[in-house]
């Protein structure tokens, strides 16, 4: 709380200092203050807030504060908390467009104003997190020795390293959205049969059938003595990859 840095736009001076004064007694630092949309969207750039609370309706400059907010949105992913008396649908529709964490009417309570701005912090904070999580995620996979494909419900391929890319002889942006079995051609070793993946996945065969040792044959008619494992990835509504197969090149095991 004492490092946040959060920035208030409001035009009606008396309001802004109630506000600024709330915000010191609840612990945080002092606060920047911007009376028009205009200041608000370079004093944004310039101190890179932590949290911005904008009056919706601002008389002063050109910009209200929905058209600051969405040039503010061009350049900082930063929480944006609407205090506004007016409550009619037109603003608002045109308030929702902007993606703001939250609205608070006036007049509010001290106490109101204090757990919306902890909440969004927070969740701002928690999703911060799992973004970098996911970023070193996908850096690793994209980096591993082993190649990685990733496919959904439908058996169509939604990612590929680079791995992957060699052993296939595929870009991932031209595998992306194909069925698996377009991408991957392999020969179970053990009796030479050709492997249609994309048939098993449409007769719902378990993910044991996948063969484990076979030959990779790829788009440019190299071939490769790989292993491979099938995992299933727990259902995610945001993210539909339903398995994950991971091939490993026999030789550099």
């Amino acid at each position: 709380m004492k490092d946040t840095r959060i920035l208030i736009v409001e035009d009606e001076g008396l309001v802004a200092q109630d506000i600024r004064h709330r915000l010191v007694r609840m612990g945080y630092p002092e606060p920047s203050i911007a009376n028009t949309g205009e200041t608000a969207v370079k004093q944004a750039i310039a101190l890179q807030p932590d949290l911005i609370l904008i009056d919706i309706v601002l008389a002063n400059g050109y910009l209200d504060g929905i058209d600051a907010a969405k040039r503010i949105r061009k350049f900082l992913d930063v929480p944006i908390v609407y205090i506004t008396a007016s409550s009619d649908s037109q603003t608002l529709t045109r308030a929702k467009l902007t993606e703001p964490n939250a609205y608070i009417l006036k007049p509010f309570q001290t106490r109101e104003l204090q757990i919306v701005i902890e909440l969004i912090l927070y969740k701002h904070e928690v999703e911060k997190e799992l973004m970098e999580k996911a970023r070193l995620v996908s850096a690793e996979l994209r980096s591993m020795q082993e190649g990685v494909i990733a496919f959904d419900s439908k058996g169509q391929i939604s990612f590929m390293n680079l791995s992957a890319e060699k052993l296939t002889g595929w870009l991932e942006s031209d595998a992306i959205g194909k069925p698996l079995g377009d991408v991957l051609s392999m020969k179970n070793l053990p009796d030479l049969e050709s492997f249609e993946l994309d048939n098993h996945l449409a007769e719902k065969i378990p993910v044991e059938s996948v063969p484990s040792h076979g030959l990779l044959l790829s788009k440019n008619g190299l071939s490769t003595e790989v292993f491979t494992f099938t995992k299933s990835v727990p259902k995610n509504k945001e993210v539909d990859v339903d398995r994950i197969l991971v091939i490993r090149d026999y030789v550099k095991k």
